[in-house]
């Protein structure tokens, strides 16, 4: 047998015989978790017992030792009318008033204990709108019980940020509660935590974390699926004040990261293939395209679970309407520089969609998917070079072998529309 299959098959044994004696029973605390970062502020995330006081001290890097700026401390609130039913509850406190490419180190505690499983590190993001290089890693299809080995990989790319697109767990309910267990089981993973608390997290569901197997729309409870999402992750706040869904926007230095929500009014895979089909239904469509428009971003990052043609039965392959529109909107409007995230299918690759012509210069899709739910247990990392003067997208596929499969370069200038 190959010598690392064997390990990732011992790994697994391990996580199943000790799933297999926890059960379905939830751990008392997990996290941290560190959400949504920006140049000056930072998101800090943990599940605790209700009623336990929580606080994080924190400090610059070079100020570990107690000297000069950068240190704090702040109590953790938890979240209003969680929507699970357990004896724990989400916590999340906002560190602010930190510096643009600053590591930060910080410990938390809970009920006045430290332990160091609570502590962790993090690097904010770069100037807003300036110019920056930064590596971005991408995941999706994240299962409890099978080989983990690959978030040591990704962590020894040093990715700035971190970005999962759905099937963060496979619970294939909209009941929050069990929900929250399968979370909650996944995050004792240890190489999963060690991501999670050292690296920024943004997270986007697919139809295995929002509901049943290829869910849409018309998924009973999703509202409860929606609540519980939001409360179990640290994102920015989703949704528009008329519009509920998953989907959200934020920036890193000067790239513009669309993250959206193909679930929550979504059409169903069955339904005819006309020009009533949605994918993401048409506010969220809206909100997209005027986001586009107005982004001055160098690059702006489309990410959604649902692949643009590689699925077969459950992705914009079957949407033809939709997805026609999109790639229309970008082209009549002229926006440059977008690229397309996706995960579900079980591998990872990088390619040009061959409808590129609607758009105007070669549309990118980096499929991501199967980091710890796949024969290749792989997971894709984005470089990002805006400080040259053609900025430039360096796109690599690695697998749970550790080699790397794909290593693909863009300029900005290949991926902008002839005026």
């Amino acid at each position: 047998m190959n010598p690392s299959r064997a390990v990732y098959l011992a790994i697994a044994c391990l996580f199943m015989t000790s799933s297999a004696a926890w059960g379905q029973e939830a751990p008392e605390t997990a996290g941290p978790l560190v959400g949504h970062t920006t140049d000056s502020s930072a998101v800090i995330w943990m599940y605790a017992p209700q009623g336990s006081p929580l606080e994080i001290d924190w400090a610059a890097e070079a100020d570990a030792k107690g000297k000069g700026q950068g240190k704090g401390k702040l109590n953790f609130e938890p979240v209003a009318n969680p929507a699970g039913d357990l004896t724990g509850v989400p916590y999340k406190v906002t560190l602010t008033d930190l510096q643009p490419l600053t590591t930060y180190q910080y410990q938390v505690k809970v009920d006045g204990q430290t332990d160091p499983a609570y502590g962790g590190s993090f690097r904010t993001a770069p100037a807003a709108d300036q110019g920056s290089q930064f590596r971005l890693a991408v995941t999706s299809c994240m299962k409890f019980g099978e080989p983990q080995a690959s978030w040591n990989l990704l962590l020894a790319e040093k990715p700035d940020l971190h970005v999962t697109l759905g099937d963060t767990q496979y619970s294939d309910t909209t009941n929050p509660t069990i929900q929250w267990k399968h979370h909650l089981r996944y995050r004792a993973v240890p190489e999963f935590s060690a991501v999670l608390k050292s690296t920024p997290n943004y997270a986007m569901w697919d139809d295995h974390d929002y509901g049943p197997n290829n869910s849409d729309g018309t998924a009973k409870g999703k509202e409860n699926s929606l609540v519980g999402w939001n409360q179990f992750w640290g994102n920015p706040t989703a949704g528009t004040a008329t519009t509920p869904g998953a989907f959200f926007k934020f920036s890193w230095g000067d790239v513009d990261f669309f993250m959206l929500d193909g679930r929550y009014h979504r059409s169903p895979d069955n339904a005819p293939d006309d020009d009533q089909k949605r994918m993401l239904g048409d506010a969220q469509f809206e909100w997209l395209i005027e986001g586009l428009k107005n982004s001055r971003a160098k690059f702006k990052v489309i990410a959604s679970g649902s692949t643009l043609s590689d699925s077969k039965n459950d992705g914009w392959r079957i949407y033809t309407f939709a997805r026609h529109r999109l790639f229309d909107a970008i082209g009549e409007e002229n926006i440059g520089g977008v690229i397309y995230l996706s995960g579900d299918i079980h591998r990872s690759l990088v390619w040009t969609h061959p409808e590129s012509d609607r758009v105007g210069y070669p549309l990118i899709e980096v499929v991501s998917s199967g980091v710890a739910n796949s024969k290749t247990l792989s997971f894709a990392t984005v470089d990002f070079d805006t400080t040259a003067d053609d900025p430039t997208v360096q796109v690599r596929i690695i697998h749970g072998d550790g080699k790397t499969h794909a290593d693909k370069t863009w300029k900005l200038s290949d991926l902008t529309p002839d005026q």
